[in-house]
């Protein structure tokens, strides 16, 4: 079976958090287009670590289901959802930076989690469940970017393994005109 229709038949793990709730890691689909979009609207507002402004998310439903269908067909990248109750309460995607051979070593992770589920356990577990189809994919190395001043996600990614690879300075600029400056940060899997 391919790995596209793995993930049209669902994959779907149970694991219990830190306050005994349990949380449900799948893939997406189309049928979550709409709750996702209120998701990330949701924790577009919740914190300035995200790369979009608070109403900036602008898919349409459409589009949602057309960018769902889209991860499901590609072997290339992986999107997982977290729910606790039935509910999304975090998103972690990764992929490869690009197809090219140079690059298919290379991915970039993102994620995401409500407010509310902060500090349970989640963001590891998805992150962790990423880096395992990193490997399973052959990919060598996994990048993300994090704000400077996001030190719970900084704290994370170090006790992941991550490490701080560099600095862009004023990387993010906010509508009322500060700046943020990010690390890029990386996971080496293979060693040498």
């Amino acid at each position: 079976m391919c790995n596209h229709e793995a993930k049209k038949d669902g994959f779907r793990k149970t694991y219990f958090l830190k306050n005994k709730e349990e949380l449900v890691l799948r893939f997406p689909q189309v049928e979550d287009a709409q709750e996702l979009i209120d998701f990330l609207k949701t924790v577009d507002k919740e914190t300035k670590f995200l790369a979009r402004e608070p109403g900036e998310f602008s898919f349409t439903l459409e589009q949602e289901q057309s960018f769902i269908q889209g991860i499901l067909e590609d072997d290339n990248r992986q999107m997982l959802l977290a729910e606790v109750d039935g509910r999304i309460v975090g998103n972690c995607s990764v992929g490869r930076v690009m197809n090219q051979k140079r690059y298919r070593h290379r991915a970039a992770l993102g994620i995401a989690v409500k407010q509310e589920f902060w500090g349970l356990g989640i963001g590891k577990i998805m992150m962790e469940e990423c880096v395992t189809w990193c490997i399973d994919n052959e990919v060598e190395q996994v990048e993300l970017e994090v704000m400077t001043g996001n030190k719970r996600g900084i704290n994370l990614y170090k006790k992941l393994g991550f490490e701080t690879r560099g600095r862009i300075k004023h990387a993010i600029k906010y509508s009322d005109g500060t700046y943020a400056d990010e690390y890029v940060m990386g996971l080496d899997l293979v060693k040498g």
